[in-house]
């Protein structure tokens, strides 16, 4: 049976929760990458820019003429919508703009914009541009401190505070928008390990369903068949008693599979790969004396000692025995005679399963099965090799493995 990936245990998935994961995700280089806004949070921009951009073309047409203070305003503005589409320029262009007005106009409600601003480019540009921001704040409140007295007593203080304040803020919003990408991320990481179970749950059907109960209903099929034809009594007789037997057997499977797929133990016979528990030498044995019963002469040649191959190589050699008798029972009933060999060389062990068949039998039917399939990926695993092809009078399925030093099953 394939192995399964355990269960995704929600208390290893990583949590925002508590100080010491803020830390963790402050101190990520993915938190501070530059992000765009989150959609609302654009349309929110979007409509406050709308509304200061009605304000002050309102106060122009009051007045009765555009200055320039409007004009850096308007642009102003702009610039700071531009946050919802490109950050990057809309920082540059808040800050050069800010700059033109602090330094030309000498207007500290220049300064107060900026500071205001660095919520937005805390909240979506990189570190170096948020730097940037901060410095040239900070240049231009010690510009318009000693060279003009636009900001009342107390004044850098405020605009100070405001600045921090609009920068935690920011931060505030990227904690936000960062936790909703993780939360987004384990949601797609949880469905991607969930459908994998289920994949694997599937695989695991599906090998049940073919190492057990196909299986027993091939020989099911093949003695039912026979038997009509079978020439004295105590020959009919096997035939019924391998009928019985299998029948047994596949409803033992089939059993197994609903405990499997409920998850829950029944009492029941265990299903079909425990059957030879793993002991390709017992599964050698078996499946010769099972083509003997249907009436093809089988040799049978096992080492009467202990493989030096590793369990996983050992089943792996148990399945292609199974496969290739359950293929010579149904792919090619009118063999002569077959062979099982389990061959002990130097430095590998070698199954060989062949069998001398007068008619043609489908290459498509003996090589592309699942069965074939998953064998040779389980035994590639091993490094291992599984060739299976036909012979001059028949077909031959050839597994070879590597014998482990000091290993004896």
């Amino acid at each position: 049976m394939p192995e399964t990936r355990p269960a995704p245990d929600p208390a290893r998935a990583p949590t925002l929760a508590g100080g010491a994961s803020i830390r963790r995700m402050l101190r990520a280089r993915q938190f501070w990458e530059q992000r765009s806004l989150h959609p609302v949070a654009r349309l929110l921009l979007v409509l406050a820019v709308g509304v200061l951009l009605c304000i002050a073309i309102g106060f122009a047409v009051s007045s009765g003429e555009f200055t320039r203070y409007d004009l850096l305003a308007v642009a102003f503005y702009a610039g700071v919508a531009a946050f919802a589409w490109h950050p990057m320029t809309a920082a540059v262009i808040v800050m050069l703009i800010s700059s033109v007005g602090v330094v030309f106009t000498g207007s500290g409600g220049d300064l107060l914009e900026l500071a205001v601003a660095l919520s937005l480019v805390a909240a979506t540009c990189a570190p170096w541009v948020i730097v940037t921001h901060a410095v040239l704040l900070g240049v231009l409140i010690a510009y318009i401190t000693t060279s003009s007295s636009a900001l009342a007593a107390g004044g850098v203080y405020g605009i100070v505070g405001i600045a921090v304040i609009a920068f935690l803020g920011g931060v505030a919003f990227r904690l936000v928008a960062a936790r909703e990408a993780f939360l987004v991320a384990e949601r797609t990481r949880l469905a991607k390990d969930l459908e994998a179970i289920a994949r694997e749950s599937q695989e695991r059907i599906a090998d049940e369903l073919h190492d057990g109960i196909a299986h027993d209903l091939t020989l099911v099929l093949f003695h039912a068949r026979a038997l009509p034809r079978q020439p004295d009594e105590e020959a009919r007789q096997v035939s019924l008693s391998t009928i019985e037997q299998s029948a047994e057997n596949a409803l033992g499977s089939i059993q197994s599979l609903l405990s499997m797929m409920r998850d829950t133990a029944t009492d029941g016979p265990p299903a079909y790969p425990t059957r030879y528990e793993g002991k390709v030498v017992v599964a050698a044995t078996s499946l010769g004396a099972l083509l003997k019963d249907a009436g093809i002469p089988t040799r049978v040649k096992v080492p009467h000692s202990g493989l030096p191959i590793t369990p996983a190589a050992e089943r792996a050699l148990t399945e292609i025995a199974i496969e290739a008798v359950t293929n010579i029972l149904k792919h090619a009933p009118r063999t002569q005679s077959a062979a099982i060999e389990i061959l002990a060389r130097t430095g590998s062990v070698e199954l060989v399963v062949k069998n001398v068949s007068p008619s043609e039998t489908p290459a498509q039917a003996l090589s592309s099965g699942r069965g074939l399939h998953r064998a040779r990926q389980r035994i590639s695993e091993s490094a291992g090799v599984l060739v299976a092809g036909r012979t001059t009078d028949g077909w031959v399925f050839r597994a070879t493995v590597p014998a482990v030093a000091g290993h004896v099953n």
